[in-house]
């Protein structure tokens, strides 16, 4: 009995152990973040300005550049890709693809954040204090709100069509594609406006 006990003893601390390694591991990208944008936003400004978190994205996102370039170089062109330079590629399209969306940073804009990101010593435990925000591409937004803006002015020019549509799909044999694109679109254009409120 006393050997089984101590069995069980043995084999929760080693659960206990894995659990541990395994919080450490998944924090560990987000701690090696947050320490990135802590040591590049200079340390001579109480926070950033919105433009400042833009540019400090766009260079966290190209910090592997050097390396990928390396790899891509004349004396590996007749080499098969790299583990090395797989990762690297499939992380900077995961970002880029989290930038489109929201890349998640300390806020930089809030001064007492700022404050508390440069005391702390990248300790998972007290990484709770520090505050997030997400920050989608401005170019991204541009475009879209440019597609929302020219899908408002096409639904303007067509809810006449649709209608008109409609009503002669009798007698005539007009398809009834265009009328589902339209709708389509319009769907669209609500979702857009629903997300950056974007008004007539």
């Amino acid at each position: 009995r006393k050997a089984a006990q101590l069995q069980r003893i043995t084999l929760r601390k080693d659960r206990l152990e894995r659990d541990k390694a395994r919080r450490i591991s998944e924090a560990q990208p987000i701690v090696e973040r947050l320490l990135w944008f802590r040591y590049a936003l200079d340390d001579a400004l109480p926070c950033a300005t919105k433009a400042e978190v833009y540019d400090l994205i766009e260079m966290y996102i190209a910090r592997n550049d050097d390396d990928i370039s390396n790899l891509d170089s004349p004396k590996y062109v007749h080499k098969t890709k790299s583990s090395k330079q797989f990762l690297l590629d499939a992380l900077k399209l995961k970002e880029k693809r989290e930038y489109m969306e929201g890349f998640e940073i300390p806020n930089l804009m809030d001064p007492k954040n700022v404050k508390i990101l440069r005391q702390w010593d990248g300790d998972t435990n007290s990484m709770s204090r520090i505050k997030t925000i997400r920050i989608e591409d401005p170019n991204n937004i541009n475009n879209l709100k440019t597609t929302a803006q020219n899908l408002a002015k096409k639904q303007k020019s067509s809810i006449h069509n649709i209608s008109n549509s409609a009503m002669a799909i009798d007698q005539t044999n007009m398809s009834e594609q265009p009328i589902v694109e339209e709708l389509v679109n319009s769907k669209l254009l609500d979702e857009i406006q629903i997300k950056f409120k974007i008004c007539d």
